[in-house]
């Protein structure tokens, strides 16, 4: 019997609370192993966050980023590289539209531990 969509996003919301600041590579490894599709998130401008994962699992991490429950912060290639995966790509420099694609490596976070760490900064 294969997963429900909300199976799988509550699979994800666990794995992203239990490590927190998790990199697409971790999670790709987890979730898909070494499965390669031809996919890609990508925001306006030719940013790329990650590719290759397959789109169910995109599916996922999307719907929790849209319903609030995760958070993306920006990353570093070198908690990619911890992770043992990156992208061939020029990681990003400046926030700006990129004529070429370039590589805007991020970090998944719960919302609770986002905000969490926010309110600390406000006091």
């Amino acid at each position: 019997m294969s997963e429900t969509p909300a199976e799988l996003q509550q699979r994800i919301l666990t794995f992203v609370r239990e490590r927190d600041y998790v990199t697409f590579a971790a999670l790709h490894k987890h979730f898909a192993g070494d499965a390669r599709e031809d996919t890609e998130m990508v925001l306006p401008g030719n940013r790329v966050i990650w590719a290759g994962l397959p789109l169910p699992i995109i599916d996922a991490v999307l719907a929790l980023l849209e319903q609030g429950r995760l958070a993306s912060v920006p990353g570093s290639k070198a908690a990619y590289r911890r992770d043992g995966r990156v992208l061939k790509l020029p990681v990003e420099r400046r926030v700006e539209p990129h004529a070429e694609p370039q590589w805007f490596p991020v970090l998944l976070r719960t919302m609770e531990a986002a905000r969490a760490d926010d309110s600390v900064g406000d006091r």
